[in-house]
């Protein structure tokens, strides 16, 4: 009977694109984001992003109870090397529906698996549960009130009971709630476009332990997964980075756009990850190290760096732009053209290598810039 109780809720198979192999062992370099002073340091991939019994459903019995590690170890991370490969191949373009299905749903459930959902609620369990106690409590040690329409009636010596209990029911909704809000997610991003930055300098991504970053127009507070205004992103591996657009009918579904990036991105998108991470930082040996020091370097208030960063802006809102006409135009159109005519007389789009090598495409069909 297979009994996988240390179950990974970021894959190996997401893990080792960021890995390397010492001494037979495949490791990334690992920083605890709560403590500064703790320096990186390499750790097996077998011994990060794993918790104990994480899906195991304890209300079955035999082999059931690892039902939903099974399923994902069957159906999701045995196929992310496909997906992978299919997403970092820069001849793929067009691609079938059933393989957009493929690619959403294998790497959205990097997303709804961690367990971050899970820990929420556990600490929202204690901090209610301590307010009770000092709130609530009369003097035979009482507990009566009401939250979000449960009705709690206990003694003050049996709190912890009554935490577990509730800790309990929070990890069967989590397991439940998460797979049903993760397939319909599925669907609701079927007609979103999806896109593949490569880095072509020498500057890497790194990536954490909840390495999907999700951020919209209406997301102030607690983030709504189901937001149309989403920007969806995943690093892929130390070179390349996974955006999945806003909803748009526009989008073209069998399309993977493919652009190419530099340091300034990396930089930015590093940031990101970092503060989207629960507890670690990853990437390939060195990688976490240079991002710290490349973070206190450019992040100093100096004109060099605020001018760049201001660069970076103006070329992210018309790279959006531009991206925008292609879907409602296509490529190649004279809007486009006209587009990147106007784009390339901006001084800092001034060697852009993605806006090169579209000049080099447009002649090649016959639109002169």
């Amino acid at each position: 009977m297979n009994k996988p109780k240390h179950q990974h809720f970021i894959p190996k198979s997401y893990l080792k694109n960021f890995a390397e192999e010492i001494g037979g062992v495949k490791v990334v370099e690992a920083k605890l984001k709560s403590d500064e002073q703790v320096k990186p340091k390499p750790i097996s991939i077998k011994d990060i992003c794993v918790n104990k019994n994480l899906y195991t459903l304890a209300h079955r019995e035999g082999e059931d109870k690892y039902a939903l590690e099974n399923y994902y170890a069957e159906k999701i991370d045995q196929v992310y090397p496909e997906i992978y490969g299919w997403l970092t191949d820069p001849k793929l373009v067009k691609i079938t529906p059933e393989q957009r299905i493929k690619i959403l749903l294998t790497t959205m459930s990097l997303f709804f698996r961690t367990p971050k959902f899970l820990n929420a609620n556990q600490r929202r369990t204690n901090i209610v549960l301590d307010y009770a106690s000092k709130h609530f409590k009369d003097e035979q040690g009482n507990i009566k009130f009401k939250f979000r329409g449960i009705n709690f009636d206990f003694n003050i010596e049996d709190i912890e009971e009554v935490r577990t209990s509730l800790k309990v029911k929070n990890k069967q909704a989590f397991l439940e709630n998460h797979i049903r809000d993760w397939h319909e997610f599925v669907k609701f991003k079927m007609k979103a476009a999806i896109c593949v930055y490569r880095l072509v300098d020498d500057s890497e991504l790194i990536t954490s332990d909840n390495p999907v970053i999700m951020h919209g127009v209406n997301n102030i507070g607690l983030l709504n997964p189901f937001d149309p205004t989403n920007m969806i992103s995943l690093p892929l591996d130390n070179k390349h980075y996974l955006s999945i657009f806003p909803n748009t009918e526009e989008a073209m579904i069998d399309t993977i756009y493919r652009t190419d990036r530099d340091k300034w991105f990396s930089l930015t998108t590093n940031l990101q990850v970092e503060q989207s991470s629960d507890d670690w930082i990853l990437g390939k040996i060195g990688t976490v190290k240079k991002h710290i020091a490349d973070q206190q370097k450019y992040g100093e208030n100096n004109p060099e760096n605020l001018q760049e960063v201001e660069n970076m802006k103006k070329r992210a809102e018309d790279g959006h732009e531009l991206f925008r006409f292609m879907e409602l135009f296509g490529f190649p159109s004279k809007p486009v053209v006209e587009r990147l005519r106007w784009m390339m007389r901006k001084e800092y789009h001034r060697n852009d290598p993605e806006i090169l090598k579209m000049v080099v495409e447009l002649a090649k069909r016959g639109y002169y810039l």
